[in-house]
């Protein structure tokens, strides 16, 4: 029983972490100047190496909440994936700051747009996890 209730936990945060990603998705679409916002706090090497170990964390999580979810393939890729980007965020941070800086920098000429796509994506992928890991309905 209790290893049932430790799932639940997990499956409980990872349902709340999606609904973050969502949250902050809605703001890049409705107010773009948000995750620009955002995007210009990132130009120093600890903050490539703080959203690194976030992106490495929630990826981690994703993984190890997948079997007990609704899309446990999807939850691995996204988890994987995840961690990848997290291990290059550290990289970025340790050996592209240069390069990496010039990546948001070309992003954030793209405009209020690429800002919106930006946010429409982080809210689908954050919608996924949510439908993932959303606790179940009980019967009345």
């Amino acid at each position: 029983m209790a290893h049932h209730r430790d799932e639940d936990t997990v499956k409980n945060l990872a349902f709340i972490v999606g609904l973050c990603i969502m949250a902050v998705g809605i703001a890049g679409v409705l107010v773009p100047s948000s995750l620009v916002w955002i995007a210009q706090h990132f130009y120093t090497a600890g903050a490539f190496y703080l959203i690194g170990a976030v992106r490495v964390a929630i990826g981690w999580l994703l993984i190890r909440v997948a079997s007990a979810s609704r899309a446990p393939k999807m939850l691995r890729v996204f988890g994987y994936f995840l961690v990848i980007a997290g291990v290059a965020a550290v990289l970025a941070g340790l050996m592209a700051i240069e390069h990496a800086r010039a990546i948001i920098d070309w992003w954030l000429q793209l405009g209020s747009g690429a800002v919106r796509l930006t946010g429409i994506a982080l809210l689908a992928f954050g919608g996924c996890v949510v439908y993932a890991c959303a606790p179940a309905r009980r019967a009345a």
